[in-house]
């Protein structure tokens, strides 16, 4: 079964006015909602690899077109991604399942950067909630939050009813007694802003897995950093686009419209 266009996220018009600087500073959260690949961790180079093979071996999706898809449609959980590509194909979950049972053997031993860890700790110390809010299986956020090193207040993944968007951060609201406008989500895909959009949630995007000029077209009035360790700056002050590092992580190498 072919690849749909339906996978490819949509954009509207942007007016070159549009594309201003974002916001220096933004109100302080009470909650920071983290996605975890691609932005607590530089995964996303690691999982596109093996969403490749999968692809490449359950459907003869060929290479470039499949890492391209996946990437797409990232955000998602797996075994979503794989309905919006190949919907109704009777395949997807043996394929997910596949995914899912190869991802702890090549994720497993991924660290935050020292960046993200100076970033996370320096937010913490200024009072606010740390969430890890993950598509990613609950057994691996489990082992992530375990094996970090850093204590999260809470690790949420995919499963048992659970999902990144409504259920997370409706969990967030009552874990720690807070209002939609006091939390913060931050993540790397188009798929994380479009959550925060629809469930009216302050977002920050984090360029890599998709540019900075793809996060500024679909989202031209929301801040974008290059890397999470700009976070403090922009959530405290003292941060501004032209000053923002322009070293950007590893998985920009699988950036979608990046030149």
């Amino acid at each position: 079964m072919s690849a749909t266009s339906a996978a490819i996220p949509k954009f509207g018009s942007v007016h070159p006015a549009s594309l201003r600087p974002a916001l220096s500073t933004m109100q302080e959260p009470k909650v920071l909602l983290c996605d975890l690949d691609g932005t607590l961790i530089d995964s996303m180079p690691t999982l596109a690899e093996l969403a490749t093979d999968v692809m490449g071996d359950v459907y003869g999706t060929p290479r470039v077109l499949a890492r391209e898809l996946y990437v797409a449609t990232c955000g998602l959980p797996f075994i979503r991604q794989l309905e919006s590509i190949f919907p109704g194909d009777a395949r997807n979950r043996g394929a997910s399942d596949l995914f899912e049972g190869r991802k702890p053997d090549r994720c497993d031993q991924i660290r935050m950067a020292p960046d993200v860890e100076r970033a996370l700790s320096e937010i913490r110390a200024r009072g606010i909630a740390i969430v890890v809010s993950s598509n990613n299986g609950v057994q691996n956020v489990a082992t992530f939050a375990r094996n970090a090193g850093f204590g999260f207040d809470l690790a949420l993944g995919f499963g048992g009813g659970m999902a990144k968007g409504k259920p997370h951060i409706d969990r967030a609201a009552v874990e720690f007694g807070v209002e939609r406008s006091q939390m913060l989500f931050v993540g790397d895909s188009l798929h994380d802003g479009e959550i925060a959009e629809t469930e009216r949630v302050p977002f920050v995007g984090v360029a890599g897995t998709f540019s900075f000029e793809r996060f500024t077209m679909r989202f031209p009035h929301l801040p974008v950093i290059r890397r999470f360790g700009d976070l403090p700056g922009l959530i405290f002050g003292g941060w501004s686009q032209a000053t923002a590092s322009e070293d950007a992580p590893l998985s920009s190498r699988l950036a979608v419209g990046n030149g």
